[in-house]
C-alpha cells in the first residue's frame, strides 16, 4: 500500500468575481490529508482535472456577506489508495490500484488538488489500457451528451430534428459523433468552428454570429432549417437573446431547454409563445436529469452512460476530448489566457498532477 503524505495540495477559491471571473482570487493551499473514511467513500490520488464551463460558472457571484474559502473542481480521474470499505468497494469493483473517473463530491471536496475523496456511487472503474488522465472528463461532457440524446427519446419520442447551439463545444462534438435517430440542427459562430463540425460528419451547421442583431444572415437560415426538418426541441447553452429567437422559430408545442448562460440572461421571449402556442421554456440540468425520477431511474441511467462513455473514451472515440494542459502552478495565467483569446471552444483545459512513482 502507498505511504500517503500527511498533507497535500489543492487550489481553493479564496474569493469569487463580483462581476467577471478575472476578478475571481484562486491560490495553492496546502491541507491536512484527510483521516478515515466513510463506508461508501475512496481516497483518490488525482492525476488530472478539467476545468468546465459549470466549474468557472460559480467563480462569480455579488458579494454578499462573509465568504470562506473553498476548495474547486467537480469531476477529474486518478487511482484509488484508499477505500473505506473492502466490502463495499468489492461490490462496486472497486479497489486499491483501480483508475478511475469520480465526481459528486462533498462541499468540502475538490478535483483541482493531489488527493481527493469521493464517493463510491459516482466513482466509476477505467480500462486499465485507457491512461488515466484522459477520463479527466470522465463525467459532466459525456452524460451531458448522452443525457440530451435520452430526453429527446424518451420525452420528445416524436421529434424528427432538435437544435443545439454552442454546437462547436467539446459537447456539442460529442453530439456529433453519438446522434443516430434524429436528425441535429447545429448552431455556432464562426465558418471556422461551422468547418469542424461538418469534417466530423455534422449535415446541418448554422452560423449565427449575433442572435441580438435580427439583420444577421443566420437567423432566417436557422429558421428554415428549423421548418424543413420539423425541428421540436432545442438545447440551448447560449441563452441571452438566442434563447428568444429558438423559442420563435419553433413551432407550437416545442420546447427549449436551456442548459447554458454564455451570453447572459434570457431575452425576447413573447409571452403569447408560451401562453396561446403552448411552447415550453425549461432548465436542464445534468445532476436533475439523472436524480429527478427517483433511485431506480437514477441507476439506469448512470449504468447506461457509464457503458456508453466507457466504450467512448479512448482516442478517437466519440467522447474523446481535446485538451490543453496545465500544472496547479500555473493554472490561473492559462485560463485567463486562453479564456481571453481563443476561447475554450476546441479544446478544454486540464489541470495535470504529479504522476506516481
Amino acid at each position: 500500500m502507498e505511504l500517503l503524505p500527511s498533507t497535500y495540495k489543492r487550489l481553493m477559491l479564496i474569493s469569487p468575481g463580483e462581476e467577471d471571473v478575472e476578478d475571481a482570487k484562486i491560490e495553492v493551499r496546502e491541507t491536512t490529508m484527510p483521516g478515515s473514511l466513510k463506508m461508501d467513500e475512496v481516497l483518490i490520488k488525482v492525476a488530472a482535472a478539467p476545468v468546465n464551463p459549470s466549474d468557472y460558472g460559480a467563480w462569480v457571484r455579488p458579494a454578499s456577506g462573509e465568504w470562506k474559502p473553498k476548495a474547486i473542481g467537480n469531476e477529474g480521474a486518478g487511482t484509488v489508495v484508499r477505500v473505506g470499505s473492502n466490502i463495499a468497494c468489492a461490490v462496486a469493483g472497486v479497489k486499491v490500484g483501480s483508475k478511475v473517473g469520480f465526481t459528486g463530491l462533498r462541499s468540502d471536496q475538490g478535483s483541482y488538488g493531489e488527493y481527493v475523496v469521493a464517493p463510491l456511487s459516482t466513482t466509476f472503474v477505467m480500462d486499465d489500457s485507457l491512461p488515466v488522465e484522459d477520463a479527466a472528463s470522465f463525467f459532466v461532457n459525456p452524460f451531458t451528451a448522452v443525457g440530451i440524446l435520452d430526453t429527446v427519446a424518451s420525452k420528445h419520442s416524436s421529434a424528427r430534428a432538435f437544435v443545439h447551439t454552442a454546437a462547436a463545444s467539446q459537447l456539442g462534438q460529442m453530439l456529433v459523433k453519438l446522434v443516430t435517430e434524429v436528425e441535429l440542427i447545429n448552431v455556432v459562430r464562426s465558418e471556422k468552428q461551422a468547418e469542424l463540425l461538418r469534417e466530423l460528419g455534422a449535415k446541418h451547421v448554422v452560423i449565427v454570429e449575433d442572435a441580438n442583431d435580427d439583420a444577421d444572415p443566420g437567423l432566417p437560415k436557422l429558421r428554415e432549417l428549423v421548418d424543413a426538418l420539423g425541428a421540436t426541441v432545442a438545447f440551448d447553452a447560449v441563452a441571452g437573446a438566442m434563447t428568444g429567437k429558438l423559442v420563435t422559430f419553433l413551432p407550437p408545442k416545442s420546447t427549449v431547454y436551456v442548459y447554458g448562460r454564455l451570453d447572459g440572461d434570457i431575452k425576447g421571449v413573447a409571452p403569447i409563445d408560451l401562453i396561446y402556442r403552448g411552447k415550453k421554456l425549461a432548465g436542464w440540468y445534468l445532476r436533475s436529469y439523472l436524480t429527478g425520477d427517483g433511485v431506480l431511474a437514477t441507476a439506469r441511467r448512470m449504468s447506461v452512460a457509464a457503458a456508453k462513455v466507457r466504450a467512448g473514451l479512448g482516442r478517437g472515440g466519440w467522447c474523446a476530448s481535446t485538451f490543453a494542459d496545465c500544472t496547479m502552478a500555473t493554472f490561473w495565467t492559462t485560463f485567463l489566457d486562453i479564456r481571453n483569446s481563443t476561447g475554450f471552444t476546441d479544446r478544454k483545459l486540464r489541470i495535470r498532477f504529479a504522476p506516481e512513482g
